[in-house]
């Protein structure tokens, strides 16, 4: 930490351009925070862990594979051997030089700081493997690594915080939370009708779900209490990453948008009647965050962090009890609870993300 209290941070990013949906957004939105405030920040992005695609964070610092990749015959011998993860850190030491902390998120490449600190977003990995992928798997296992051996725990809310002290048995001052925002061009206002006529939908005739298909996000359960409710409005089920199932595919009355763009997501937000967002269990719930930022009704469960994410600025219904989510659809549907909620919606917080990297930053100062 330098003598005007300024800590020198480094963020791992590469997981942006490994995922399009919330752990990507929110990893991308922490480096904005922390490049808003904090002139010695830098972010990182491994390059050789993406072949063909290129950075998706502004301002990033590529860690270029050694020059060893070039040549093929060396390549394969190499890394047969494990020697291109063994060289991470000194690379990662060239382009950023000494620093108090070292920030590892998704991927997680090992590098050098007086302190380690590591994202924690949920307990899913550990709770509930069977929904993950051997990858994600493998990184949790990393991550876990990483804590027993000293690393520090920020987490995106005080729930997961909680968590993660419970499920690593850390102490208190180990851990931190830093929440998180929408960005900026999530803004009320009317919708692109070009974008809903592309995608053969009008205003306020349609519900919005926002996620990709894991078992968590409870899709089957929506799909029911969404027939049920009887309406002749839409739902909407839009994802940034491909879905694992095609469930809604063939359903009437369904729309199953795959690798939605920003500019589509927002006109699908503030088009919405409400954002209906049934999860068994979420870190934080971004999409949350962006309804409440278009002004957008909110209908969520009551589990994980989004009790702490919605409060009072949205409806929380029981997870998994089907009778309350139908008649709150219903009731959304015809208009009876639709003003209340949007008013709701309006006076919702705006965080932004250069509030969340203030919050990371101070929790970084405590662990210096």
């Amino acid at each position: 930490m330098g003598m005007d209290g300024i800590v020198k941070t480094v963020l791992d990013v590469t997981v942006c351009t490994h995922s399009r949906g919330g752990v990507g957004r929110w990893v991308r939105g922490l480096s904005n925070g922390l490049f808003q405030i904090n002139r010695d920040h830098i972010s990182i992005d491994v390059s050789e862990t993406h072949p063909g695609h290129t950075c998706t964070v502004p301002d990033a610092t590529i860690i270029p594979p050694p020059f060893w990749m070039k040549l093929p015959l060396l390549r394969r011998a190499l890394l047969q051997r494990g020697i291109l993860e063994s060289t991470r850190a000194a690379r990662i030491g060239k382009a950023a030089g000494i620093t108090d902390i070292i920030h590892l998120s998704g991927v997680q490449p090992e590098g050098n700081g007086r302190q380690k600190v590591v994202t924690f977003f949920d307990d899913t990995p550990w709770v509930s493997p069977e929904s993950h992928t051997k990858h994600t798997l493998f990184y949790a296992n990393r991550l876990k690594s990483l804590v027993d051996y000293g690393a520090a725990v920020l987490a995106i809310s005080n729930w997961s915080a909680a968590i993660a002290r419970n499920l690593f048995d850390i102490p208190a001052e180990k851990t931190g939370y830093a929440g998180g925002a929408a960005e900026n061009f999530f803004t009320p206002g009317e919708p692109d009708l070009e974008v809903l006529e592309k995608l053969d939908l009008k205003p306020g005739k349609y519900f919005l779900h926002v996620g990709s298909y894991v078992p968590r996000k409870n899709i089957p359960f929506l799909i029911r209490c969404f027939k049920e409710a009887g309406t002749d409005k839409k739902l909407v089920l839009a994802g940034a990453e491909k879905w694992g199932d095609e469930i809604a595919s063939n359903t009437p009355g369904i729309v199953l948008l795959k690798n939605v763009s920003d500019e589509d997501l927002l006109a699908l937000y503030r088009g919405a009647t409400a954002l209906l967002f049934p999860s068994s269990s979420e870190g934080l719930g971004l999409p949350v965050l962006e309804a409440f930022a278009c002004n957008t009704p909110v209908i969520a469960s009551d589990a994980g962090a989004l009790p702490e994410t919605v409060g009072r600025n949205g409806l929380l219904l029981p997870v998994l009890e089907s009778e309350p989510w139908v008649r709150s659809i219903s009731e959304m549907a015809t208009g009876i609870t639709s003003d209340s909620l949007r008013k709701k919606s309006e006076a919702a917080p705006r965080p932004t993300w250069k509030d969340t990297g203030e919050s990371a930053m101070n929790f970084y100062r405590s662990l210096m």
